[in-house]
């Protein structure tokens, strides 16, 4: 049986409290700031799991580390569904249109494996780079590290200017609204 849940390696569901888009260039930077910690420290696991000698170990860590990192993501810039829905049914629209226009692909979405087993498909050639390199001593093992590592930074750090952007268009449309108040 396939695990559809989104994945999530939260110490604590304290952690989970439900978080509005950030408006405020402030509360956008120091959000960016927690991300990019976080982004950097799951591709650190992931490094070091590709270290590990045995072919395929590494694919499944990798899809439930992304899994985590893309839905704190939206955690954090408040675009999860949960906290989508919250939002009144102008804003929700809003916030759709604004997803749509910035392309993103995993905003406002629950990430769960086999979407991101299914994404990760397209970069196979990456993965299959990984897997191949296990079977070089030593030298193929840092070489599938540093292929983990980067993708993981790159993706990770795609989908954070995704929302970053998302945020600002969210912020630039709540002032107008305010100003024709």
């Amino acid at each position: 049986m396939k695990n559809n849940f989104p994945i999530s390696l939260r110490k604590n569901e304290k952690e989970a409290i439900p978080r509005q888009i950030p408006t405020e260039e402030t509360d956008i930077t120091e959000t960016i700031r927690r991300c990019k910690k976080l982004v950097t420290k799951r591709a650190l696991f992931s490094a070091g799991f590709s270290l590990l000698p045995i072919p395929g170990v590494n694919i499944t860590i990798d899809v439930a580390l992304m899994a985590s990192i893309l839905n704190e993501v939206n955690r954090e810039f408040g675009l999860t569904p949960m906290e989508i829905e919250r939002l009144s049914t102008e804003q929700r629209l809003q916030v759709f249109g604004m997803i749509t226009a910035v392309g993103s692909s995993w905003a406002g979405k629950y990430i769960t494996v086999p979407l991101v087993t299914a994404v990760l498909k397209k970069l196979s050639l990456q993965m299959s780079a990984t897997q191949l390199s296990k079977f070089v001593p030593v030298i193929g093992q840092v070489a599938g590290a540093g292929i983990s590592f980067g993708a993981m930074k790159f993706i990770g750090n795609k989908h954070i200017e995704d929302c970053v952007r998302i945020s600002r268009l969210f912020a630039q449309a709540k002032t107008k609204t305010t100003e024709q108040a």
